[in-house]
């Protein structure tokens, strides 16, 4: 037949006709498109994974998205959980971000310790741990009269050793195991201010639902490790304790897709082999229950401000006062 192209062989046979030459002009045409659509395929999905692996949480080399890249990828996440269950959208706050009147700081910076918020109930263990609602709300306008703002842990490491900025006053305000008014209190509390705190949250047992966390990690709050169990670290084994400190971290960066550089050990407990299991699991800095002001130089023994039932305002501005004092003896 004419319009034959070739023998069994593959070889010519005889020249087509023109019919047959547009015919096979056609087929070379359409396998062509086929090529160059399966190539965009496959830049489309390499872009993807490009995206996806830049938005994500890094790796134990601390190669991470800034705090604000955190903030935007959550709040799409949250927004997108918000519609679904027709809710209100969390809003980032103003203090996820720096500030025009932001300024370079290396110094000490308090960090206050907030448990539970409201009454205990009867059966509390520690019902020093709960700070009244309205104590809560007094302290906050008390800290933004007298010109605190409150930012993150990651945002003052961020000035102490990356040349980031801070407001005239900084201050951290972190949350301790993840209680339920952290977040239907103290997140809407603190964002009328236009803070964020920092919620060292317990990676099982703790009271927030996973949306919850979610909208905190929108509004521009801070995810820290507090441990799987709440445990001793002091008590566990070599096994445990790594459980315990990297096991927490893996298990919230999974889930929250955020870096989680910073860690608390439970009840302030921790000794050297502690704190080189910190170290091990890739974290930047861990806080404790010594008093005082976080100092640069003391990245794994942050210290902090324990606010209690019976602080009210004037506690609090004594802690503060008594806080400075201590770490300027020390020479900070």
């Amino acid at each position: 037949m004419a319009s034959d192209w070739q023998d069994e062989e593959g070889l010519p046979e005889k020249r087509p006709d023109h019919r047959a030459r547009r015919q096979a002009e056609r087929r070379a045409q359409i396998i062509r498109r086929r090529i160059v659509a399966l190539g965009s395929l496959v830049l489309v999905a390499v872009a993807i994974v490009i995206v996806i692996n830049s938005a994500g949480a890094g790796d134990d080399s601390g190669n991470a998205p800034s705090h604000a890249a955190q903030v935007k990828a959550a709040a799409k996440k949250a927004s997108a959980e918000a519609k679904a269950k027709g809710e209100s959208e969390p809003a980032e706050v103003r203090n996820s971000t720096p500030q025009a009147d932001w300024k370079p700081h290396f110094g000490p910076v308090p960090i206050l310790e907030y448990h539970d918020l409201g009454s205990p109930p009867a059966e509390a263990r520690y019902p020093e741990l709960f700070v009244g609602r309205t104590d809560f709300t007094k302290q906050m306008d008390w800290l933004d009269e007298g010109g605190y703002q409150a930012v993150t842990l990651e945002q003052v490491q961020e000035a102490w050793y990356h040349g980031g900025t801070l407001p005239p006053k900084p201050i951290v305000l972190s949350f301790d195991d993840g209680y339920r008014p952290q977040f239907t209190f103290a997140l809407p509390t603190l964002r009328k201010h236009g803070w964020a705190g920092v919620l060292n949250l317990r990676a099982e047992g703790s009271d927030l639902y996973e949306s919850n966390v979610r909208a905190m990690i929108a509004a521009g709050w801070e995810l820290a490790a507090h441990t799987i169990h709440h445990l001793n670290l002091t008590e566990r084994d070599p096994e445990e304790l790594e459980e315990e400190v990297a096991g927490s971290r893996q298990i919230l960066r999974r889930e929250f897709n955020v870096p989680v550089h910073n860690f608390c050990y439970p009840g302030g407990q921790f000794d050297e082999t502690v704190v080189e299991a910190v170290e091990a699991a890739g974290y930047t800095g861990a806080t404790t229950e010594i008093s005082g002001f976080a100092e640069k130089g003391k990245s794994f023994e942050l210290a902090r401000l324990e606010i209690l039932r019976e602080s009210h305002v004037a506690g609090l501005a004594a802690d503060l006062k008594n806080g400075e004092g201590a770490t300027a003896e020390l020479g900070a």
